[in-house]
């Protein structure tokens, strides 16, 4: 939907960060995507948070543009990344 800045989210529970979950969840999902007909997703991120920038391009992100969330969103800065499929 317009509503949303990307195609997939996802969260990690902070006393289960730094051990791979969110770049493997984000690597087994991609041929899901591929499955239903996407050429590629999108996957947007805070400016500031280079953890997911991380996670987005060690699996074949590509930063699209710098832009403002809409209000809506929760405002503020970030990073538009697309993945091909």
């Amino acid at each position: 939907p317009p509503y949303c800045l990307g195609h997939i989210g996802y969260g990690v529970f902070p006393w289960k960060r730094q051990r791979g979950y969110a770049s493997e969840a984000l690597r087994q999902i991609l041929p899901e995507a591929k499955d239903l007909g996407l050429a590629f997703v999108e996957l947007t991120t805070d400016i500031d948070n280079v953890i997911s920038q991380r996670v987005i391009s060690a699996n074949g992100g590509v930063k699209v543009e710098e832009f403002l969330k809409p209000q809506s969103s929760g405002g503020g800065e970030a990073i538009r990344f697309r993945i091909a499929l």
